[in-house]
């Protein structure tokens, strides 16, 4: 069934009210939670304090800013080897566009620092062969409770020499090597170094089983004990560009864990290590669930738009066929013709339709023989004050007409404009073959 322009505004406007009315708040409601590890809130499980140091601290100068849309825009970056990008509680995953932006970014000379665990980290671990390995960790090195581990970090320095630090994870994960790159993007022959930074005790468990204990099922930590935190270097030692940190404990730069051992001291000094005391810090916020539904659409909307101004081959073709859409959708509107009038059939005389009806409405064969009668007596004697007339107001003239003109009229003639519901169907075809001659 075809679906008139006014029909379809209709629908149109109908659809919109239900979404901005009933769909919009319900989703509102739905999705609606509290944001965490942003950097720009204050509770205690967001990074704010981190970024604080970074902006306030007396001995570097770093300009400290966010991603709220898409990393698309580290195309954007004038300086990439003086840029650090800091990846906190990835939730949701990069895209296979977003993954290939971000190693044309590293390859260019910036550096990534990602807090992970139990969240879509590996989507960028698998870059580089890892993995965030999703159960709980046990070691023998906790306070308080099993949850929070005590455990040391290195910063090594070939000038200054390494540092170490004492550092309070809360529920950190092991990373492990991955059989092979789940994707590579990397250009041939691009050359990474890796070390281990932080690790477990000898005395580590992974709860392989999720059962809560420690049983023989579960997996024992080597005597060098499960790395919980991994570097990469990237470039040739002559010519060092960017480096990638990656550390199995989302909490740990949070405001809660901020001051707890030297973990404050830790991360000032690997931002310092990876980007030397100034240059430009960015936090990605993009990764984060909004508190409400309609920050979300927003977000993912000005993603959406960043993402499609990056130059990868991926994102011309993605381009050049919305450019194809616009023009078929332009050439379509402007090639579409207005509604047309709705279409009757002219009545041929020579095949007149069978009478339907008796004594109620008149049937569509004895309207269509009034109207080419009543116009074949305004032609043939000239009758001007039918111009302009519908068929109802010429009949309730033509008795007038008929006798001022003289015109003479059969006994059927006079039963088609005087009587027609005593029309017979075989009276029907009679009367338009002697029309048809008149």
């Amino acid at each position: 069934m075809s679906i008139s322009s006014r029909s379809g505004v209709i629908f149109l406007f109908v659809t919109i009210l239900i979404c901005v009315f009933i769909l919009f708040p319900i989703l509102q409601i739905v999705v609606e939670r509290d944001p965490q590890l942003s950097a720009y809130d204050e509770d205690w499980n967001d990074i704010s304090d981190f970024r604080i140091a970074l902006e306030e601290q007396d001995e570097t100068s770093y300009n400290v800013s966010a991603i709220l849309s898409n990393p698309a825009v580290l195309e954007e970056i004038k300086d990439p080897s003086s840029t650090l990008l800091i990846i906190a509680g990835t939730e949701s995953p990069y895209t296979a566009i977003e993954l290939e932006i971000l190693v044309r970014f590293m390859e260019d000379g910036g550096s990534i620092l990602v807090f992970g665990d139990f969240d879509y980290s590996n989507t960028i671990a698998g870059l580089f062969a890892i993995e965030y390995v999703g159960h709980t960790l046990w070691d023998q090195n906790y306070r308080g409770n099993v949850s929070l581990i005590e455990t040391t970090a290195y910063i090594r320095d070939s000038i200054n020499g390494d540092e170490s630090y004492s550092l309070l994870l809360n529920e950190p994960v092991a990373i492990k090597d991955l059989t092979s790159q789940q994707v590579n993007f990397w250009s041939l022959g691009f050359e990474v170094r890796r070390q281990t930074i932080i690790s477990t005790s000898g005395s580590s468990w992974i709860d392989s089983d999720d059962d809560g204990a420690i049983t023989p099922d579960d997996e024992a930590a080597p005597p060098s004990g499960f790395a919980l935190g991994m570097r990469f270097d990237m470039g040739p030692k002559s010519e060092p560009l960017g480096s990638a940190v990656f550390i199995s404990d989302s909490s740990l730069p949070i405001n809660e864990m901020w001051n707890e051992n030297q973990n404050s001291l830790f991360l000032k000094d690997l931002v310092k290590s990876m980007i030397g005391s100034d240059g430009l810090v960015l936090f990605d916020e993009s990764r984060h669930t909004q508190d409400s539904f309609g920050a979300s659409l927003f977000q993912a909307g000005l993603g959406f738009y960043f993402l499609l101004s990056g130059e990868t081959l991926i994102l011309q073709v993605i381009r050049l066929n919305v450019l194809v859409a616009v023009l078929i959708l332009t050439m379509a509107l402007s090639l579409r013709q207005p509604e047309p009038r709705r279409w009757y059939h002219i009545f041929d005389i020579r095949r007149p339709r069978p009478f339907r009806s008796y004594g109620h409405n008149l049937d569509n064969g004895i309207l269509a023989l009034q109207e080419v009668f009543l116009e074949r007596i305004r032609l043939k004697y000239q009758i001007y004050e039918f111009d302009d007339k519908s068929r109802k107001d010429r009949l309730s003239i033509l008795p007038d007409l008929i006798r001022n003109y003289n015109i003479p009229l059969d006994d059927d003639f006079k039963m088609l404009l005087g009587a027609p519901t005593q029309i017979r169907p075989s009276d029907l075809r009679s009367i338009a073959k002697k029309l048809s001659a008149w």
